[in-house]
């Protein structure tokens, strides 16, 4: 009899401390297409909860979140829901209703109650065969499609780029290492606390330092890495957080697809052998309704030369909307590689007033030349792109117009900064012989010799910084 009670208790106990299932067997069709939802849907007390982004996207909301009530705000025409993460109560429209299941938070992603937000917003909600379908009243967008998202992050002199696709979520890079706590701010006040997929597209500090503050503080899927062997402090910590917190690492090769919920992300470069630590970038294509992007990292001439030599197959005919390679630098962004990609829209990653007179106007001049609407991050801020059936939305942080600004000056060695070569691992005196024959696109400054050497450089033998 003892023995009996002890199974019925250690039973009891499972089921009690295990009270959420992946809801593996269940599918959501909304309008008779399937959504592939990225975390996926759960079961909790018997009702079945989907992750609050994507769900309220696909039913054409806007999404808010406030971090200081833990509140997620769902948002279209015709209703407001809000509702705050365990709370038994939500509200549509000013309205207080009472939750059979509250909003939660599960293994760090937002869940909503997939029935009550459904109805609330008006939908007819109908559980069949294990199937959930979902019918708008409302005129769905064509195909039953949802919008991919793309926020440029000004995280100053260094890239970030977010992207939220139907059913996944994707950073590539994450700026210098004074800008990550700012991107896992500009995250959880996005209300993201997971990210399936991180691309570390070159293994230079104003493109993985942030890494280390996100590794620590976001759920990361995968991380794709150019696999480039730089030596530096800051890569050699990244690797060795990606590894203790057991993180799928792979390296990306041309050729190779990465899918991202239904969007697939190209891989363009690199290719075998790599180059230096530029050339060796991820370089990265999607398309979505017909509007094509190209995130360059900081690929420069050699690697766009190669990715022209094995074909782009871009339609001109459809809007291309290209993230201007290596902060706008004159080494990139040849005439050959403009006059194939045809941007319509381009995006420059700088920071303002920066060292190396990034983005320069040998670029800026191509660009405008050929007709390109241009956004900088060192002019407009942080720059969102939403394409949502078939049609684009631009908006930036700050409102400011490009013919307004100054333009924009090197800033010249005598400024007591340490000075360095992309092309060597040495660091100099602003007077030493072999800093003045530093090519001026390839140089590079740091404020301090710490600075330098945690960026992977080694002082000068010849002026013993």
């Amino acid at each position: 009899m003892r023995k009996w009670l002890l199974l019925f208790l250690v039973f009891a106990i499972l089921l009690a401390v295990t009270p959420t299932v992946e809801a593996q067997q269940i599918k959501v069709f909304l309008n008779n297409v399937e959504q592939n939802f990225s975390p996926p849907p759960v079961i909790k007390d018997g009702r079945t909860l989907v992750p609050m982004r994507s769900f309220f996207e696909a039913l054409g909301c806007e999404v808010g979140w406030d971090g200081n009530t833990r509140t997620v705000t769902g948002k279209r025409e015709d209703a407001e829901i809000k509702l705050t993460i365990d709370g038994s109560e939500a509200y549509v429209n000013g309205k207080p209703v009472k939750l059979s299941v509250p909003a939660q938070l599960i293994e760090g992603s937002t869940y909503i109650p997939l029935r009550f937000v459904g109805e609330a917003l008006g939908e007819e909600v109908v559980w069949e065969n294990g199937m959930i379908r979902i019918t708008t009243k409302t005129s769905p967008p064509p195909g039953g499609s949802q919008p991919l998202a793309v926020h440029f992050i000004d995280v100053g002199q260094g890239d970030a780029i977010f992207i939220r696709a139907p059913g996944g979520t994707m950073l590539i890079d994450a700026g210098p290492a004074t800008a990550g706590q700012k991107i896992v701010s500009w995250l959880k006040k996005a209300g993201i606390s997971s990210i399936d997929i991180a691309v570390a597209t070159h293994p230079h500090e104003d493109h993985i330092g942030g890494f280390l503050e996100v590794l620590d503080q976001i759920k990361i899927g995968t991380v794709y890495d150019s696999g480039y062997p730089h030596t530096s402090s800051t890569y050699e910590l990244f690797l060795e957080k990606i590894d203790q917190k057991d993180i799928t690492y792979k390296l990306a090769r041309k050729g190779d697809i990465i899918k991202l919920g239904q969007n697939e992300f190209a891989v363009l470069a690199p290719e075998e052998p790599l180059q230096d630590a530029n050339n060796s970038s991820i370089v990265l294509k999607t398309e979505h309704e017909g509007v094509v992007f190209l995130f360059m990292g900081d690929a420069e001439k050699e690697s766009e030369e190669k990715i022209l030599y094995h074909g782009l197959n871009i339609d001109t005919n459809k809007t291309v909307i290209l993230k201007v390679g290596h902060h706008g630098s004159q080494t990139s962004t040849s005439d050959a590689f403009l006059q194939t990609v045809k941007p319509s829209i381009a995006i420059i990653m700088a920071g303002k007033n920066n060292r190396y007179g990034h983005p320069h106007q040998e670029t800026l001049a191509k660009l405008s030349k050929t007709g390109t609407e241009i956004y900088r991050t060192d002019i407009h801020g942080t720059v969102e792109i939403v394409v949502r059936s078939g049609k684009i939305s631009i908006n930036t942080e700050k409102d400011s117009v490009i013919g307004e600004m100054p333009e924009q000056e090197p800033v010249e060695s005598d400024t007591g900064a340490y000075i360095g070569s992309i092309k060597s691992d040495k660091y100099h005196k602003p007077d030493c012989r072999y800093a003045k024959q530093i090519a001026p696109e390839n140089i590079i400054y740091f404020d301090s010799k710490q600075e330098a050497e945690q960026a992977g450089y080694k002082p000068c033998g010849w002026c013993k910084p």
